[in-house]
């Protein structure tokens, strides 16, 4: 090879590693901005949910990694087959939520429930009778955790008339949130 040959060859590699270099910087910095990114729900096993269910059936779990919060939510037996019926909804963000969001398809009311107490804390709770003689039970509770907040939404409706739906009382942190 010749001067002028070995001249273009070093710098042709001169240029490809430096564009390299900046692709690099500019991955880098957009992995910084990265944090707005949503992925898929995975499924979980129950024992991952940030709070335990206590004794209530649950048919599968799912978390989902979103910009600020992350999202458990846990789907019950479900005897109505209605939309929106039958799930607990857990998220973990920098601020308590007042209502789930809107793709699980419920809110609970914005009037005063009856105040009760679980093992993690205070919750209030809405139970109505159905048209159909069935009941149902909405319930909502905020949880500071080091500064974290966990929001947890239920929301349960069943045809069974002699079902106790008292276990939103029986909630428990689980033990994956020792560090949090």
């Amino acid at each position: 090879m010749d001067f002028k040959t070995v001249s273009i060859v070093k710098g042709l590699i001169a240029l490809s590693l430096g564009s390299l270099l900046l692709v690099g910087c500019k991955t880098t910095q957009q992995a910084g901005l990265g944090q707005n990114r949503t992925y898929d729900p995975n499924q979980i096993e129950d024992y991952q949910l940030p709070i335990l269910v206590g004794d209530i059936q649950t048919q599968r779990s799912f978390r989902q990694f979103k910009a600020r919060e992350t999202w458990f939510w846990a789907l019950l037996n479900n005897d109505t087959f209605l939309p929106g019926e039958n799930v607990i909804v857990q998220i973990i963000s920098d601020t308590p939520l007042k209502q789930p969001p809107e793709i699980f398809a419920f809110s609970v009311p914005e009037s005063a429930g009856d105040l009760a107490y679980n093992p993690i804390g205070p919750f209030q709770s809405w139970t109505t009778k159905t048209k159909s003689g069935g009941k149902c039970i909405q319930a909502h509770q905020n949880i500071k955790m080091k500064g974290y907040w966990i929001s947890i939404f239920t929301h349960y409706c069943t045809q069974d008339k002699n079902q106790d739906l008292s276990w939103v009382s029986d909630f428990q942190r689980s033990p994956m949130l020792e560090g949090f």
